[in-house]
């Protein structure tokens, strides 16, 4: 490795009375992959912002191959070389896949029309050089898994001119064998000699693919570790700043008594899913587990009335839903949904308490807001979180992933639900954060609630629940209780 091409000197940042970053050094060398990790709201985010341009008021000096720069828009660092690719794609499904590769910057005939055969020919060879040859860039980009969105939107960044990439929990979302197909990316494009940033709580991974590891801690830096010096269990001493067990207890306490049903599914059946049939009962989590598209989350998104299915019934505490039943109607018969997205979960311009306290509004007789009214609802139910910060006044977007999650759960905390429908819900979290979020969970079991959690992680589901269900390609292969499983097996059935 030759000079760092970038320099983060002292860097601090501040948000309201928030310390995010404290005198932070970073540094990137040519061709190199470097891993940041923390916990939840350790900065790692804010940092990264700062990199690819997002925040320009901080303190600290940012050095770009030698020269001091300060960027004031991600298009100022674009210009500049540093790209960014965030957890929630940008990319656009409806359009091809050389559509959403050249989207803002088409090549143009000589009469000012788009140039459709040159932006496919160029499309297709840049794709083929970074090892995807399959994948036909006529085609719209939902017809292929997250996987290959993923690698498309990389390659939008590449092709906008970066020689720096940040990417942000980029295998959040992707099954294990598109989490391999990733990393041969990433070889790739260590090999042309581009610099990667990589973001990701999954440890295993990031020693899979870095060169040297940065752990961050409650806004201030930790270390850097080569990674060859570096180990799983060091790395989240490191995070959490104390001895942890790296893994998730598996091991679940007995319930409380359960007595009845409080949702039952019989034979649904949609375009993605087939004779799904499923109980819930009261103080029982059933896990649903399934790669990503074997519809398991289609299914949860069903069952809350989001998504429309063709036969099959919805029976909530002994009341038959009618059908083709609206998300407002399963929330009167006391069903709940955290969805896996975030930014279509909560209103992130808005602040922690009015995205608690929104679906309960009429509840609250506050059909004209009452701030007061709304906080002394929200901030105990942002507390039994542990939100953080816990300031029920920030906006949800300045969260972190995290934490965001916690709030999505915490508007359901305020009134209970009967069944709370949970997918991904640890989805790019680190180990802390991970065991606040499935202790929720957990309370609400031995509440006497009942829990459905759908997850692509076998490690959620052997966490969380007491029965699983395996799907694969949109049926149910597998039910069997939580007793001596483990992640191979889950694995194997699907």
């Amino acid at each position: 490795m030759s000079s760092e091409i970038i320099e983060l000197k002292g860097i601090s940042k501040q948000f309201r009375s928030l310390h995010a970053l404290r005198n932070v050094n970073f540094d990137l060398r040519p061709g190199e992959t470097h891993a940041l990790v923390g916990e939840n709201g350790a900065g790692k985010s804010t940092l990264m912002r700062i990199l690819a341009g997002v925040y320009d008021g901080y303190d600290g000096e940012y050095w770009l191959n030698g020269k001091q720069v300060h960027f004031h828009s991600p298009k100022e660092a674009l210009n500049a070389g540093i790209g960014m690719i965030h957890q929630e794609l940008s990319t656009m499904p409806v359009l091809t896949v050389a559509e959403n590769l050249f989207l803002g910057r088409q090549p143009l005939t000589r009469y000012g029309t788009v140039d459709w055969k040159k932006m496919q020919q160029v499309a297709q060879q840049e794709l083929t050089n970074l090892g995807f040859p399959e994948i036909d860039v006529r085609l719209p980009l939902s017809s292929y898994s997250l996987g290959i969105q993923q690698v498309v939107e990389v390659l939008r960044v590449i092709l906008s001119g970066a020689q720096v990439l940040i990417m942000d929990e980029p295998t959040s979302a992707l099954s294990p064998a598109e989490v391999d197909r990733l990393i041969q990316l990433i070889d790739t494009l260590r090999q042309q000699k581009r610099s990667i940033v990589y973001i990701s709580h999954f440890l295993e991974e990031v020693m899979r693919v870095a060169d040297r590891i940065t752990v961050l801690r409650d806004g201030s830096k930790v270390g850097t570790l080569e990674r060859k010096d570096a180990s799983v269990n060091q790395l989240i001493s490191l995070i959490l700043g104390r001895e942890v067990n790296a893994t998730l207890p598996s091991a679940l306490p007995e319930a409380t008594e359960r007595d009845h049903t409080l949702l039952q599914v019989s034979d649904l059946s949609s375009d993605v899913f087939s004779n799904v049939s499923l109980d819930v009962l009261a103080g029982q989590v059933l896990g649903i587990y399934g790669p990503i598209g074997a519809g398991h989350f289609d299914l949860a998104r069903a069952i809350f009335g989001m998504y429309r299915f063709d036969q099959g019934t919805v029976t909530v505490d002994g009341q038959l839903l009618p059908r083709n039943f609206s998300a407002r109607q399963a929330i009167k018969h006391g069903l709940a949904y955290v969805t896996e997205s975030r930014r279509k979960g909560l209103f992130l311009d808005e602040p922690i308490y009015r995205n608690v306290t929104l679906p309960h509004l009429a509840r609250l007789g506050a059909f004209v807001p009452n701030r007061d009214h709304e906080l002394k609802v929200a901030v105990p139910a942002i507390r039994r979180t542990n939100v953080q910060p816990p300031d029920p006044l920030n906006a949800a977007g300045k969260l972190s992933g995290g934490n965001q999650q916690k709030v999505a759960l915490a508007r359901w905390l305020t009134f209970p639900p009967k069944v709370l429908i949970a997918s991904e819900p640890t989805r790019g979290m680190d180990v802390g954060a991970k065991n606040e979020v499935l202790g929720i969970l957990r309370t609400l079991r031995n509440e006497h609630y009942g829990v459905l959690v759908a997850s692509s992680e076998p490690e959620t589901v052997l966490a969380v629940a007491d029965r699983i269900l395996v799907m694969s390609h949109g049926r149910v292969v597998a039910q069997m209780d939580n007793k001596n499983l483990d992640k191979e097996a889950l694995m194997r059935l699907i």
